[in-house]
Order: C-alpha cells, then sequence, then structure tokens
C-alpha cells in the first residue's frame, strides 16, 4: 500500500521534471542555434549607446563616491 500523498509526491516531481526539459529543450535550441560561446569580434564598450538612458558628461565631474569605485574597480588609473 502506498502512503498518504503519494500522488501529491508524483504530480510534484512531473511538474519538476517537465520544467527541467522545458529548460534542456531551450538550452538546445539555442545551442543549435549558434547561441553559446561565440566571439563575433565586439569590443567592449567606452561608452552607453545612442539613446540610453545613461549618458557620460565629460563636463560633469565626478563625485567623490564615483571616483573611489573607479579607484576600487581600475586601480591602474
Amino acid at each position: 500500500m502506498a502512503f498518504h500523498g503519494a500522488r501529491r509526491v508524483r504530480r510534484a516531481v512531473r511538474a519538476l521534471a517537465a520544467g527541467v526539459w522545458e529548460c534542456l529543450v531551450s538550452f538546445g535550441s539555442l545551442q543549435a542555434a549558434g547561441g553559446f560561446g561565440q566571439d563575433d569580434g565586439a569590443r567592449p564598450l567606452s561608452e552607453p549607446p545612442p539613446g540610453h538612458p545613461e549618458r557620460l558628461r565629460p563636463d560633469v565631474p565626478m563625485t567623490a563616491l564615483e571616483r573611489a569605485l573607479l579607484k576600487e574597480l581600475d586601480p591602474a588609473d
């Protein structure tokens, strides 16, 4: 005789397996389309693209916090 609640456990396991399956199918589709591991030679951006809400303002001096963060991220400067 199965324990009480076995049906609920089976349902939960099936739902989890279905979710894992969907993730694997999505990952495989992306792999097949060449979505991972390709280097298209793009350089890192030096500034946000046009129309981006964050804009660099060379005319406005950096705050003390921004200078500290820059020093923390890039100690060579």
